[in-house]
């Protein structure tokens, strides 16, 4: 069992603020193309991410919406673990890779080479 107490909300109260928080975003998008001609795009934009801001802060609030958040927050932290390669090593391992093509290209050319032969003295050409 989990060391703290569980709060759920009731689903409908999740349905609520996730249906809050969907309205929100497609009335964000929609006053974005609506006042396209009335306001610079600069303010449409700081606009629409403030109404993202509050839209994924009411979304936040269901169960689901925390769980998200929760989830993408732990991802963020196996990003961190992440060790990536060094210049070298990058560039090492592109030349091997493009070596290993070349040559399995050489190979499947002389095999393509050698049955189209073949078939060309079966057939008499």
């Amino acid at each position: 069992m989990k060391g703290k107490a569980e709060t759920s909300k009731p689903p409908v109260v999740n349905t609520l603020l996730l249906s809050i928080a969907t309205a929100l975003l497609i009335a964000g998008v929609g006053a974005y193309y609506w006042f396209q001609d009335l306001v610079i795009t600069p303010v449409r934009v700081v606009g629409l991410i403030g109404v993202v801001g509050i839209a994924s802060f009411i979304a936040a609030q269901s169960d689901s919406g925390a769980a998200f958040f929760r989830f993408l927050k732990e991802a963020d932290i196996e990003r961190r673990k992440v060790v990536w390669p060094t210049h070298q090593e990058t560039l090492q391992t592109s030349l091997i890779v493009i070596i290993v093509i070349i040559l399995i290209s050489l190979f499947l050319a002389g095999v393509d080479w050698l049955l189209g032969a073949a078939v060309r003295s079966m057939v008499g050409g």
